[in-house]
């Protein structure tokens, strides 16, 4: 059960490395430039159902990385705005779902899980995702804890939205120990914009763990909430690591510049 399970404290280098590996997957979904960190190397990308890229699998000598992009386009947005709720029907009893992530999701399950299960279960899970992301990664976590030998993933999230109602809540806190939710308190998308959409839908909750403020303002609610200016402040909180993290990892970090306002 969650109880017997190891709690690790907020790791910002941690974050920010994870922060990045985010952007990666923005930038693996985009046909860009799609660069891991040395030691790292890609296990599969994690497509849906149309064969859009969702994400990736990475693993090192001791960590496999699931990690999860947010809305690029406008049928993402059309998957979140169906807020309408659904039994989660990979954990019993463990209470409703926001659906058009749900579906989401569980069109990528099984290749996910395929990959998971031909993994060691001595390695380290780790869990990341921005935004819309980061609910797909909220969903994986607690299948991963309940159904996979990884009984103890450690989930950072960046600009989380809503996805699931009180009995969700509580299943996730039962059963995931390592779980943090980074925000920005100036960012309009999660903590204005998203709040309204779901003021019909008042049980829909943010079942993160331990919440981690971040305060930056740009130029446009874009770029409050995008993950590359998450970095950029999580990079001012933590310079030295930044720095080596992205001397030793040429391409790894991204280009600041637009968000970059004290650089």
């Amino acid at each position: 059960m969650g109880s017997d399970k190891e709690i690790y404290p907020y790791d910002g280098h941690l974050a920010m490395f994870l922060a990045v590996m985010c952007h990666q997957a923005y930038q693996l979904s985009a046909g860009k430039s799609f660069i891991l960190p040395k030691g790292y190397s890609l296990k599969c990308p994690i497509p849906s159902s149309s064969g859009e890229i969702f994400g990736f699998i990475a693993e090192s000598e001791d960590h496999v990385v699931i990690v999860f992009r947010g809305t690029s386009t406008v049928k993402n947005v059309t998957s979140y705005l169906n807020i309408s709720q659904v039994t989660f029907p990979f954990v019993k009893d463990c209470g409703k779902t926001h659906r058009g992530i749900t579906r989401l999701y569980s069109a990528s399950r099984s290749i996910i899980l395929t990959v998971l299960m031909r993994t060691s279960p001595r390695k380290k899970l780790l869990v990341t995702g921005h935004s819309l992301g980061a609910c797909l990664a909220t969903l994986f976590t607690l299948d991963a804890a309940v159904n996979t030998p990884f009984n103890n993933p450690i989930l950072y999230t960046f600009a989380s939205l809503p996805i699931g109602n009180t009995a969700f809540v509580k299943s996730f806190y039962k059963e995931v120990k390592n779980s943090n939710r980074i925000i920005n308190v100036n960012d309009t998308v999660t903590n204005h914009i998203t709040p309204m959409l779901f003021r019909k839908e008042p049980l829909m909750n943010l079942p993160h763990g331990e919440e981690f403020r971040l305060k930056f303002e740009n130029r446009s609610v874009r770029l409050n909430h995008k993950i590359v200016c998450y970095f950029n402040q999580l990079r001012q909180m933590h310079p030295g690591f930044a720095k080596q993290m992205c001397r030793e990892n040429p391409g790894f970090c991204p280009n600041i510049s637009k968000c970059c306002g004290e650089c």
